[in-house]
């Protein structure tokens, strides 16, 4: 580099120093073009010296000229390498310096806590996919007319059923694992890049109070890694490792946040999973904001990332420019295909569009979510000059999913539903045998009699032809009719303790099923 400066600084005089040579030349044609006035050969002579001198000497300016331009550029280019260097010198310093904050950062709780906890969620997970899936696999293939599943029976009962409480267990576990969704609404803002989302989060961690932290904001993509914002009684900054600790962190390390530092360091997921800040805030009370990376980014697991914790929200709010105008098509497909939630639309950004633009928008956008099926809650129109209500009333009528505080409370009841349903149906089934045992016994004492009595006849009958006529017609025909009564009497009964006997083996399969879920829950 400091050679380029030297060469530009000799080439520089040197040019000068041309300049001047040139002056002095032409100030010498200027004398003799004088001169040539009285018409003296050898002044002309001279002055046609003088003239060529003139030109070489351009030439020469020209050329040294051009060179001082070379040597300008690639001083300039060095100067761009240079400059380039030392933002990514400063970039690299700066990554450095994040990740010895995360690494220094302290856990908020105990390892063993953590470990125990995710040991009981573990548990009930095997329980449900394991002993609960297999317990209604055995009844609802075996017992086809006896269960349904919301009013579905046989295969596509049981599908519907095992996938509705595996879904049920995710949601339960995801509040679970994360305490700070424990017993909250949750919502999620979504949107394309510069939709403006992490600026209405804002607004409502703010209530436009300018003394608030606030999440970073940028002209690059910043929201990389899913943030939770939640209420507590001071502000708290903190991130989830990719093992399930959280730890606390300074504000000044939040704010050195952002796309291209996270894009430095490789594996982030196992350092960072989610943020989570708490902030002393009414707006938040009972309710869990996420702030979320996109659908649009880039980074595969971005994506991957969003779709895995809106799917624990209970309602999303999709965040699109006004200056845009129309829903993202791939980022609705995902919608469409792998979420399944509640959905408010807001158009941000209305402040800068005419209310008959903003009108267009909506009405385009109302058409596209009709087109393609999906039930929108509701269209919020927004801006920085919006009351902050205009969002909050619509936040606090989301309902909450029922299934992530009583998940545990309703598979006790399905399996006490299962036991009391077989308990019932083996004390029916137990009662029709005893009716058809007693039955089988009257047929037996009958069939006795009608011997005792053809027995007696015989002894003592003073006319024995008749008698013989008697027996070849009606009593014989008694006797077989009575024991062929006997005989399928008997068939019923054993068919009917079958039942029975099936019908305690369930009962029993779902006795142990439950005492396992009292065990495992206790």
């Amino acid at each position: 580099m400091n050679t380029h400066i030297d060469d530009v600084d000799n080439l520089k005089k040197k040019i000068k120093e041309l300049e001047e040579e040139i002056e002095e030349k032409e100030d010498d044609i200027s004398y003799l073009k004088k001169k040539l006035k009285n018409k003296d050969s050898s002044y002309i002579t001279e002055l046609e010296n003088k003239d060529s001198d003139i030109t070489e000497l351009q030439d020469k300016l020209s050329s040294a000229q051009k060179e001082l331009d070379d040597k300008e550029q690639e001083l300039d280019d060095k100067k761009q390498e240079l400059d380039d260097k030392k933002q990514e010198l400063k970039l690299k310093n700066n990554t450095l310096n994040f990740i010895q904050d995360i690494l220094d950062a302290q856990e908020m709780s105990t390892e063993d806590t953590q470990e125990l906890l995710y040991k009981h969620i573990h548990y009930l997970e095997s329980f449900i996919k394991g002993q609960f899936n297999d317990l209604n696999t055995y009844l609802f293939n075996e017992y086809k007319q006896l269960l349904s599943w919301n009013n579905i029976k046989e295969e596509k009962g049981l599908e519907e059923k095992k996938k509705y409480f595996i879904s049920a267990f995710e949601q339960w576990a995801a509040t679970k694992r994360k305490s700070w969704l424990d017993g909250k609404t949750t919502i999620a803002f979504i949107g394309e890049f510069s939709a403006g989302k992490t600026s209405i989060i804002n607004r409502i961690l703010s209530q436009d109070n300018p003394n608030i932290p606030l999440l970073p904001v940028s002209a690059k993509p910043t929201t990389a890694i899913p943030a939770y914002i939640e209420k507590g009684p001071n502000v708290i900054y903190s991130f989830i490792t990719g093992d399930g600790k959280r730890k606390k962190i300074e504000e000044d390390t939040l704010k050195k946040i952002s796309k291209d530092i996270l894009d430095q360091v490789k594996g982030v997921s196992s350092l960072i999973k989610y943020f989570v800040m708490t902030y002393e805030n009414p707006n938040l009370e009972g309710l869990s904001i996420l702030d979320t990376p996109g659908f649009n980014s880039n980074d595969k697991e971005d994506k991957e990332r969003t779709i895995d914790v809106i799917n624990e929200c209970d309602a999303l709010f999709w965040v699109v420019d006004v200056n845009t105008g129309t829903i993202n098509k791939s980022s609705l497909a995902i919608i469409k295909e792998q979420v399944k939630k509640p959905i408010y639309i807001v158009i941000n950004k209305v402040d800068l569009k005419p209310k008959s633009e903003v009108q267009k928008v909506e009405d385009l956008i109302r058409q596209t979510m009709s087109e393609e099926g999906l039930d929108i809650q509701g269209y919020i129109s927004f801006s920085k000059k919006s009351s902050i209500d205009t969002i909050m009333k619509h936040i606090k009528k989301v309902n909450k999913i029922s299934t992530r505080d009583s998940f545990i409370e309703e598979i006790g009841k399905d399996i006490g539903k299962l036991l009391k349903l077989f308990e019932d149906k083996v004390k029916e089934y137990h009662q029709n045998y005893c009716t058809l045992s007693k039955e089988n016994q009257n047929l037996r004492d009958e069939f006795a009699n009608y011997l005792s009595e053809l027995r007696k006849d015989c002894i003592t009958t003073d006319h024995p032809q008749e008698l013989l006529e008697d027996i070849a017609s009606e009593r014989v025909n008694k006797l077989y009719s009575t024991f062929n009564s006997q005989n399928d009497k008997t068939e019923e009964i054993e068919q009917e303790w079958n039942k029975v006997s099936l019908l305690k083996k369930a009962w029993f399969n779902i006795s142990n099923c439950y005492n396992q879920y009292k065990k495992i829950t206790k």
